[in-house]
């Protein structure tokens, strides 16, 4: 793995045009703190694969220090598309009903060869679930939320849609957040919400699928 390191390390500099930006990717975020508007949406992505990779293949049982920055950088790299919007969440917690489909809609996987939803999807859940591992509850619900809408609008992964919830919601339970667990747990249980793969989209679909549905309060 030691020639896959240095290749992917390689590619994290490229991206931000700073030789060894793993070391000091602090002073990077603070100089531009839109990271997807100063490099591109798809490239803050594939930096956050990038780092994935990094940490889980390379540094993880070898090295913590290396291997909890690389998870950090991206944690904040695919966040940052959420930001792109007005209004963008101002705190963690509003991940839990967030949504990334105005940023989405850019033609991000228009080239398969540059970036896979799929290779997208496993990386964020990789890093989502490494982040509650390590009791980084916040940094996490971001990501579950990409996740979730990747795989419920973009793969149309039931699954994996069923998957990113239940990371969102485990987030929710260890930051205290209850009420808002609750809900997400109620929609898996109850299927409702999930992609048709298939199916035209249709206000009756929708209605039948429970989409945007609500419990009513107890």
């Amino acid at each position: 793995m030691g020639e896959a390191e240095i290749c992917w390390n390689d590619c994290v500099d490229t991206i931000f045009q700073r030789l060894y930006v793993v070391n000091q990717f602090r002073d990077v975020f603070d100089a531009n703190p839109s990271l997807a508007d100063a490099f591109g949406s798809q490239q803050v992505l594939i930096g956050g694969i990038v780092l994935t990779k990094l940490a889980k293949l390379c540094y993880e049982g070898t090295d913590l220090h290396k291997h909890s920055e690389c998870l950090l950088m991206a944690a904040e790299l695919f966040a940052a598309p959420s930001r792109l919007s007005l209004p963008h969440p101002q705190v963690a917690t509003e991940h839990a009903t967030y949504t990334f489909r105005e940023f989405m809609g850019r033609g991000l996987f228009t080239d398969k060869h540059v970036l896979q939803p799929s290779e997208l999807l496993h990386t964020i859940g990789v890093s989502t679930q490494q982040l509650i591992d390590q009791g980084l509850f916040d940094k996490a619900l971001p990501l579950a939320a990409l996740m979730e809408f990747i795989a419920g609008d973009v793969t149309r992964s039931k699954v994996l849609t069923v998957k990113a919830r239940l990371l969102k919601a485990t987030a929710l339970v260890e930051l205290g957040y209850i009420n808002e667990a609750l809900q997400i747990y109620k929609r898996i249980v109850h299927m409702k919400d999930l992609p048709d793969y298939g199916a035209r989209h249709s206000e009756h679909s929708m209605k039948e699928n429970g989409k945007n549905f609500q419990f009513p309060s107890d």
